[in-house]
């Protein structure tokens, strides 16, 4: 992996946990293979204690994994994907919310905040919580409308159970695994040991009561909210490029689809048109009549977003994830050629991705440019390697004047460096705000203990020149610095937002664009080799905004 993302998660964990466990989890992400306990200590240089805290804080967040070596020692790796997924904290939150309300949320935000947690702790959390901001909100969840709420969750794979100890014996490392059939099981609980109660005696035995699922812990199932992300953006660019109504479409279809399909699919299964009219009729103002042409619609063209998988039953029909996928990635591409080159420039990236090989001259034609810009133009981007030029002889060798030159487009490469340029891009920013803040630390800090003491004489009924007075503490050049600290903040935090999304999106199509690679070439060599043929075994492919209200743990 590169330089700038080890520094980018580097960052982040920082932001999240504190020093001490970005130490030890940047040495672990610049490993290329597991390294046990000793060797983490003495490259770090820390004490024992603080180095096996900050490795249970990982584990406890799925960060690391540890598996024991043919000598008898534990030993430790950490993966890039697992630190970014601190970046899409607060959208699987919103997420959560937006699909089952607001419990659900802070379910998903508890288990996010703790790494894992047991059905019976979350709820008693979120009841907790629910209760002492009744009085704020005005509403009122009982631990069975919680406890609702979580089983939603199982329900749609949202959360997952995470892998457990079998057998009892003393291991010197733990062997966890779980089965397929036991990942979303829903555990029977007990919702009268999870009642709020602000009684201290009742509080303190409840915190000793041993939950009927005290050894069944739940995690956040990143590959099922990836794909809900996914699925957002191929309806959004439905509706971007035909209407609102061939999106509703779409949107059954993946629907109807949605835990049926595998994640790094191609293709959604296919679904039988009366399926699609009755998920329709309940979700959609489009009626049967119409449906014929809008299937049609979406069918036609060679970068289709649905295709026809069966004439049976009025037919069968799937969403091409791939092709639409690949659209959006070739799209945000062109967008930044034009940024970064202008329009012209644009124009011939779009030429070559719709012919795919062409020569400078043909490209001329094509793009009505001058020659001479043409070639500057081709020149550029071949600099930023955004194009990939190939030269070929006319004869039988590269002599002067006998060769050509076709000009092409590797969408693979392209998505990598924009990736690259992504990580660079949120590294800056995370810097730039952390330098914001230190530098204006005291008047940030100053405002804050203004705005408590406001609240609390509010809340005990003070008068207003009081009030007045107490606020006039902050001078007026101090609240104009404090003003601009926070605009410039929160355009930061628009710009991690959205490069947080462009990064989700670019690598879900390089992942899947991977695995596609690796299974054409997989295939050849088991091609090639026909003397000793042997069963493939496919690895598992490359998967894809800062919650400012994440709990960080830092050990001290």
């Amino acid at each position: 992996m590169s330089e700038i993302l080890t520094s980018l998660c580097s960052v982040l964990l920082r932001e999240y946990f504190g020093d001490i466990v970005q130490k030890v989890g940047t040495f672990l992400l610049k490993q290329v293979s597991s390294c046990p306990l000793f060797v983490i200590r003495l490259n770090v240089s820390l004490p024992l204690d603080k180095v096996k805290s900050s490795l249970c804080v990982l584990i406890q967040h799925n960060f690391c994994d540890f598996v024991e070596n043919e000598k008898g020692f534990v030993e430790y790796t950490m993966e890039h994907e697992g630190v970014l997924r601190l970046l899409h904290y607060e959208r699987y939150a919103y997420c959560s919310q937006l699909l089952f309300g607001d419990p659900a949320d802070l379910l998903v935000e508890e288990i996010l905040n703790n790494g894992k947690l047991t059905m019976s702790e979350a709820i008693q959390k979120v009841v907790e919580r629910l209760q002492d901001a009744k009085d704020t909100t005005g509403v009122d969840y009982s631990s069975a409308e919680v406890c609702h709420k979580f089983k939603l969750l199982i329900e749609n794979h949202y959360l997952i159970r995470c892998p457990y100890l079998h057998s009892s014996e003393n291991e010197k490392v733990p062997n966890l695994s779980i089965s397929e059939k036991e990942m979303f099981v829903v555990p029977e609980i007990k919702l009268h040991l999870l009642e709020a109660d602000t009684n201290e005696e009742h509080v303190a035995k409840r915190q000793k009561v041993d939950f009927p699922d005290c050894e069944i812990y739940w995690r956040i199932n990143y590959d099922r909210f990836q794909q809900f992300f996914r699925d957002e953006a191929l309806i959004s660019a439905c509706n971007s490029h035909f209407d609102e109504k061939s999106a509703d479409v779409v949107r059954a279809i993946l629907n109807e689809s949605d835990l049926k399909s595998k994640i790094l699919s191609l293709t959604t299964n296919p679904v039988q048109y009366y399926d699609i009219v009755k998920r329709l009729s309940a979700n959609s103002t489009v009626n049967s009549q119409e449906l014929g042409g809008l299937l049609v619609n979406l069918c036609e063209g060679t970068r289709s977003f649905v295709s026809k998988a069966d004439d049976r039953g009025n037919g069968m029909y799937v969403v091409n994830i791939g092709k639409v996928l690949q659209r959006i990635v070739e799209e945000t591409a062109a967008s930044v050629v034009r940024d970064g080159f202008g329009s012209k420039c644009a124009r011939i990236f779009r030429i070559l991705l719709d012919k795919k090989v062409l020569e400078p001259k043909k490209i001329e034609e094509l793009a009505m440019l001058h020659p001479k810009d043409t070639k500057e133009y081709i020149f550029k981007m071949i600099e930023e390697n955004y194009i990939f030029s190939h030269e070929l002889p006319k004869g039988s060798d590269f002599s002067h004047g006998q060769i050509f030159y076709l000009l092409r487009i590797d969408m693979i490469q392209v998505c990598r460096m924009l990736l690259e340029r992504c990580y660079q891009a949120l590294f800056n920013l995370i810097t730039c705000s952390e330098a914001q803040y230190q530098e204006n630390k005291r008047l940030l800090e100053k405002k804050q203990r203004i705005d408590a003491i406001v609240a609390s004489l509010k809340i005990n009924g003070a008068d207003e020149e009081q009030i007045e007075e107490v606020q006039q503490i902050i001078s007026q050049p101090e609240e104009a610095v404090i003003t601009k600290v926070i605009h410039v903040t929160q355009k930061i935090d628009l710009s991690q937002i959205q490069l947080a999304e462009m990064i989700s999106t670019l690598e879900t199509c390089y992942g899947s664009k991977l695995s596609k690679e690796r299974l054409t070439v997989l295939l050849c060599m088991n091609k090639d080799s026909s003397d000793n043929r042997k069963p493939l075994i496919i690895g598992k492919s490359a998967r894809p905004q800062c919650n400012k209200n994440v709990k960080k743990l830092p050990i001290s």
